[in-house]
C-alpha cells in the first residue's frame, strides 16, 4: 500500500493510532476538520483509496473509514463540522467512483464497494503523483509528438521544461512547413512564416485582420513560452504547465495543417 506524502499527515503510514489499531485511520492522515476541507477533492480521494486498501476486505464501506474519525470524540473534529465534513469525505468518494478506482461491490451491494484493478495499481506515492498529474494532461488531447515526448516530462515534474519543448517542437514544425533554413528562429521565424502579406503559412481565404491575429499568435507563444527559459529561471507550477503544453498541442497542429495546405 502506499503513504501519501499528505502536508498534514500526522502520523507514519504504520504507526499506532490513537484507537491502538495497527493501521492508521483518517484522522492519523488529516488530524483536524479544517485541514480535512482546505484537501482538493482527488488529495483526499487518493487518501481514501489508501485507507481502503488498508482494509484489506474483499469489500468496505465509506462508514468503516469516516466514522471512526467520530469515534475518537476529537475536538480537531467538532460535532458541527460533521455535514460539512462528511459531504467533503462524500466528494472524494464519489470522485473515486468516477475514476474508475473503485466501484460498488457486484456480490456485496447496499453501501460496499471494492477497489478496482485500476485502484490497486496505485500502491505507493509516486504512483498517486503520476496518477494526478497525468489527469491534468491525458494524452488524448494532445498532439501525437507531444504525447510521446513532452508528456513524459511533465509526469516526472519537469514542468518548465516540458513546456519549454512543447514550443521548440512548434518552432521545428513552423520551419519545416516553410521551408525555411536552420537560422530561422524565435519569433522572427513566426513572423516571417506567417507574415500577413506574403507568408508561406498565411492563410490568404481568411481576412487581413485574422492573418494579423495568427502572426502575432505564434510570435507572442514563442516569446512567452520558449524564450524565457533560454534567459533566466523559470519555474513554471503544474496546472499552468498542463495549460501551456496544451495550447503548444493546439499551435502543431495548425501549424502542420498549413504545411498541408501549401503542399496542396
Amino acid at each position: 500500500m502506499f503513504a501519501l506524502q499528505c502536508p498534514v499527515i500526522r502520523t507514519q503510514p504504520w504507526a499506532e493510532n490513537r484507537a491502538g489499531n495497527i493501521m492508521p485511520g483518517l484522522i492519523d492522515f488529516v488530524p483536524s476538520a479544517g485541514a480535512l476541507l482546505e484537501l482538493a477533492t482527488e488529495d483526499l480521494g487518493m487518501i481514501l483509496l489508501r485507507l481502503a486498501q488498508d482494509q484489506r476486505v474483499a469489500n468496505v464501506a465509506l462508514s468503516n473509514i469516516e466514522v471512526p474519525v467520530w469515534n475518537a470524540n476529537s475536538k480537531e473534529y467538532p460535532i458541527h463540522k460533521r455535514v460539512e465534513v462528511a459531504r467533503a469525505v462524500g466528494e472524494a468518494w464519489q470522485w473515486l467512483q468516477t475514476e474508475g478506482l473503485i466501484i460498488v461491490s457486484p456480490d456485496q451491494p447496499n453501501g460496499y464497494y471494492c477497489i478496482t484493478r485500476k485502484g490497486n495499481r496505485i500502491k505507493k506515492p509516486a504512483d498517486a503523483e503520476t496518477y494526478l498529474h497525468g489527469n491534468l494532461l491525458p494524452p488524448g488531447i494532445l498532439h501525437p509528438k507531444l504525447a510521446e515526448k513532452i508528456r513524459p516530462m511533465f509526469l516526472r515534474g519537469d514542468y518548465t521544461i516540458a513546456v519549454q519543448q512543447s514550443f521548440i517542437e512548434i518552432e521545428i514544425a513552423v520551419r519545416e512547413a516553410a521551408g525555411l533554413t536552420n537560422d530561422s528562429i524565435g519569433t522572427a521565424l513566426m513572423q516571417e512564416a506567417f507574415n500577413p502579406k506574403d507568408g508561406k503559412l498565411t492563410d490568404f481565404d481568411s481576412v487581413m485582420g485574422e492573418r494579423v491575429a495568427i502572426m502575432n499568435l505564434f510570435a507572442g507563444a514563442i516569446g512567452h513560452c520558449k524564450n524565457p527559459p533560454s534567459h533566466r529561471r523559470v519555474d513554471t507550477e503544474r496546472v499552468s504547465a498542463a495549460q501551456l503544453i496544451a495550447f503548444a498541442s493546439h499551435l502543431l497542429t495548425w501549424a502542420e495543417a498549413a504545411g498541408t495546405r501549401l503542399r496542396t
